[in-house]
């Protein structure tokens, strides 16, 4: 009798010790899992983080570039329309001139 309790307790323990084992290592499978998972979901996390931070230099970038191009276009601007301003603010008083200069002769005669 002790042969047979002995036997059949060995053949359990045989038996029942690797789904024992089996049923830890679903554990530490799904928990491993979960830290593969969370590590990657950070990793997402931080990628688009790194994204945004990338996408928002280049706006800044951008912003910059667009602000010094309008002001080098504003300074010419400034520039060409200041010079032509005088030349025909020239004009005008050449012309109010010799308006003024025909007046006075075409009118000498008269008086």
């Amino acid at each position: 009798m002790k042969k047979s309790i002995f036997l059949s307790l060995a053949l359990a323990a045989l038996l029942l010790v690797p789904s024992a084992g089996l049923a830890g290592q679903s554990d530490w499978f799904d928990r491993s899992e979960r830290l593969r998972e969370r590590a990657e979901f950070r990793r997402e996390l931080r990628d688009r983080a790194r994204e945004r931070a990338r996408d928002r230099r280049e706006i800044a970038r951008e912003r910059l570039r667009l602000r010094n191009d309008f002001r080098w276009r504003a300074r010419d601007f400034d520039f060409r329309f200041h010079d032509h301003r005088h030349e025909v603010r020239d004009a005008i008083r050449d012309a109010m001139r010799d308006m003024r200069q025909s007046m006075r002769d075409a009118f000498r005669g008269r008086w």
